[in-house]
């Protein structure tokens, strides 16, 4: 033990002591552990640990389907109470349903994202409040369920964090509510900024619906009991129903999932993805640092053959110079922890909001002891990893030639000469698999920005609205509020188009229904049979400019009075209707006993997020009138003659404000920073992998300098030589320039095996670009070479210089 704490003091005074080395090498390590750092941050935060719920590991989402179709879909309250009072594979059981929430506490009214929670939904999660209590049985009655729990965010943002809040009523959609208890800083759930919870206590008759799914339920498994028993319980129970409601439920299904596999699906291939870009930057990185100890290797051969000579053991000198290396590694370890927490902190800032607060442990995301402690386990790993080769190289060498100063043409030398040649290999290699990765992402952002969207995003301003049911109860009411406020909004100056739809293309929530043409059974559908279903005001193509095709747009008086009607997408005119016109053909859509007439075509746009994997399903779509659906919550859309269409916003909400004081106008955007946000996930990628493929390439073209250089200071007497024969400079530099090209086409072919192989694993982040890309794995590859080749020129042309009789008397 006395012999190791020498070690590591001896270890420690040559770190010291050799700073240039032990900078350089300290900063090259730190790139890789500082990338590792912030990816496992990262994944700890939002896949490990989204949630910090007791018992997360037996907590699960559940789920109606229609497995037919592939398609999930939320709970019916009837169904709920069933699989609650009929299960005996749940501890608990709670379900949650959005609440459309307006404070208009103050003289600024709010819209906040509120939920109606069931029984046991807080004790389910092990969730307890920071101040005051949750719900209790008394709460669920009706007529004493007007108690709200509100969020650490909403107490300390509109309440100053004040205790006094218990107790306080708070008006939210015109009816007083009691606070009774504030949450943790860290519970959001569900997930989307939720910021109040009131009980869920639903009359008998909406209690026993089947027919509206609007619940997320959520169960904490019995303790020993599998996913997959519970699911063969739960496919018994789904049978049950279809049995007893075959109208509601017909080929419908039960699906539990766990809740982290649930809330993680969608950061779950980005985070891999990069979590193996930055295994590879670490990688060449220590490959980087084991080349620079193998050439440090070299002058300490006399000190080395020294200390074998007077007896010392050789595993000592392994066990040493491992330990330099690992000392070396943690010096690494501590400055990739500063990078690791600043790039953490920019993915916190560069994520958009609005998907930020949909995404499960945003809000945790930054270093915690369980990362430290894993990033000072990488740097121990790391450093014998990088430390180990160069150690026994140098270890094992022959003291007899260093002694005598005649090591230069040993085997041992040209073995050592091998090893760093084959380092620059995979360091080439690895460096090409990330920078092809990199090329792929930014062709996929790119053709994202780039792709045909069918419709124009310029100078179009958007917001929300969300009419609160205690003020419009009647569909007069919420049909007459957005006519009236769109009649004014045409009238301001530079607005050209005005309208409205119930979800904005590109954004996460867009509805779809099932449909089929009147006469056709479903089989003949096949997989069109589900499109997305927008709810629009008259001019919103106009406003949105897309194209109409054929038909007619809504009017005035398409009501409820009137024939059904829907106008629908190109893609499900030719699917649908091949070889036909559509107009006066009649759907049956969703649940709707109604036939719709059929009455216009319009071209096809991207609906889904961009996040989500584009298909032709995504631009399969069936518009419905406002006035034959009536919705509360509306997006606005405002084409304006400006480039800058935010300017007419304060108009639009003075409308707004003249019409319901108490409404609040949310989510102010303009339509192009809509689709900036839908392209947040691709953007970061993209710019972590760029980041970590110039690291790569860096390090690569450092690596093969160093090689190059060190063989140039060898093969000095060999130069000088070769010159006084007659060799000229072209000669030596051709000489250098193609031995060092051996090593980086060996490196090229070999990343290119590896990154035909490896991309394919990044199928479901690319859009609009292969995984094989020929542009991509042509220029890179050749951007790469001529890169490194660059670096090569230096030393090469140091060589081509050399003086022969200055080589010759130095030997």
């Amino acid at each position: 033990m006395r012999d190791f704490w020498q070690a590591i003091k001896y270890g420690a005074r040559r770190v010291r002591n050799d700073a240039s080395f032990t900078i350089v090498a300290a900063i090259t390590i730190s790139l890789g552990i500082g990338a590792n750092t912030t990816i496992l941050t990262a994944i700890d935060a939002l896949l490990l640990h989204p949630f910090s719920f007791r018992n997360a590991e037996r907590l699960v989402v559940l789920n109606e389907t229609l497995p037919q179709f592939g398609v999930k879909d939320l709970v019916a309250p009837g169904n709920f109470y069933d699989i609650k009072n009929g299960n005996s594979v749940f501890e608990k059981i709670a379900a949650a349903a959005v609440w459309s929430s307006h404070l208009t506490e103050g003289e600024r009214p709010e819209r906040l994202y509120g939920s109606q929670v069931s029984e046991d939904f807080f004790s389910l999660l092990g969730a307890a409040p920071t101040l005051g209590r949750t719900f209790v049985p008394e709460d669920f009655q009706p007529g004493t369920n007007f108690v709200v729990v509100i969020s650490d965010g909403l107490w300390n943002r509109r309440f100053g964090g004040k205790r006094e809040i218990l107790g306080q009523q708070l008006r939210i959609n015109d009816r007083g509510y009691t606070v009774v208890g504030v949450m943790p800083a860290n519970f959001s759930y569900p997930r989307g900024g939720t910021e109040v919870w009131i009980p869920f206590v639903p009359d008998s008759e909406s209690g026993a619906d089947r027919g509206w799914r609007y619940l997320q339920v959520i169960a904490l498994l019995k303790s020993g009991l599998t996913i997959q028993e519970a699911q063969s319980q739960l496919d018994v129970i789904a049978q049950r129903l279809v049995n007893a409601y075959p109208e509601a439920n017909k080929d419908r299904g039960l699906r539990i999932t766990t809740l982290v596999e649930a809330e993680t699906t969608a950061p779950r291939p980005y985070l891999l993805i990069a979590f193996a870009a930055a295994g590879f930057v670490l990688l060449i990185a220590s490959v980087n640092v084991a080349n620079l100890l193998l050439l440090r290797g070299i002058t300490r051969e006399k000190e080395i053959a020294i200390r074998v000579a007077l007896g010392a053991r050789r595993w000592l000198i392994v066990q040493g110079l491992l330990i330099e290396s690992v000392l070396l590694a943690l010096v690494g370890g501590v400055l990739g922890l500063l990078w690791g927490a600043g790039a953490v902190e920019l993915l916190r800032v560069a994520m958009p909001a609005n998907l930020a607060k949909s995404i499960g442990g945003w809000e945790t995301l930054r270093l915690d002891w369980r990362v430290f402690g894993v990033v000072l386990l990488l740097s121990v790993v790391t450093g014998v990893i990088f430390g180990l080769i160069p150690a026994i190289h140098s270890a094992k060498s022959n003291p007899g030639p260093a002694l005598k100063e005649a090591g230069r043409s040993s085997l041992d030398a040209r073995g050592r000469n091998l090893t760093r040649s084959m380092f620059v290999v995979i360091e080439i290699a690895l460096a090409l698999v990330l920078l092809i990765g990199a090329g792929l992402m930014m062709r996929s952002f790119i053709a994202s920005m780039n792709s045909e969207l069918g419709f124009k995003p310029e100078q179009v301003l958007t917001f929300q609205i969300d009419l609160p049911f205690s003020r419009y109860r009647k569909e007069q009411q919420t049909i007459g509020f957005y006519e009236q406020l769109l009649a004014s909004i045409k009238t301001k100056p530079g607005v050209t188009a005005a309208s409205a739809v119930n979800a904005l293309p590109a954004t996460f929530n867009q509805a779809s229904e099932g449909f089929v043409v009147e006469g056709r059974s479903t089989a003949e559908h096949g997989p069109e049979f589900f499109a997305y279903t927008p709810v629009v005001m008259p001019g919103y193509f106009a406003a949105m400019n897309i194209a109409f095709l054929q038909g007619r747009d809504f009017s005035d008086n398409d009501t409820e009075q009137s024939t059904a009607v829907v106008i629908i997408s190109n893609r499900i005119a030719q699917r649908s209707f091949p070889g036909e016109s559509p107009i006066g053909k009649r759907l049956l859509l969703g649940k709707d006993p109604r036939p719709r007439e059929v009455i216009g075509i319009v071209a096809d746009i991207k609906h889904e997020p961009f996040v989500s994997r584009q298909t032709e399903k995504s631009e399969m779509a069936i518009y419905t009138p406002h006035k034959q659906n009536p919705w509360h919550l509306m997006n606005m859309v405002i084409r304006t003659a400006s480039n800058d269409p935010a300017s007419v916003a304060f108009l639009a909400q003075s409308d707004v404000s003249r019409l319901d004081r108490a409404l609040a106008v949310y989510n102010v955007k303009t339509m192009n920073e809509v689709i900036a946000d839908s392209l947040a996930p691709q953007r970061l990628t993209s710019i972590l992998f760029s980041a970590f493929g110039f690291m790569a390439l860096v390090l690569a073209a450092v690596g093969l300098y160093a090689v190059v250089s060190y063989s140039v200071a060898q093969r000095t007497n060999e130069i000088g030589i070769r010159m006084a024969l007659g060799a000229q400079a072209r000669d030596i530099l051709y000489l250098v320039m193609v031995q060092a090209a051996k090593v980086i086409v060996i490196g090229v072919g070999i990343g290119l095996v590896l990154a035909y192989f490896g991309t394919r694993l990044m199928s479901k982040i690319l859009f609009g670009v292969g995984t094989t890309d020929a542009l991509t794995f042509v220029g890179v590859p050749l951007f790469l070479t001529l890169t490194v080749l660059i670096a090569c020129y230096i030393p090469a042309r140091r060589a081509a210089k050399v003086d022969p009789l200055l080589a010759l008397r130095r030997e």
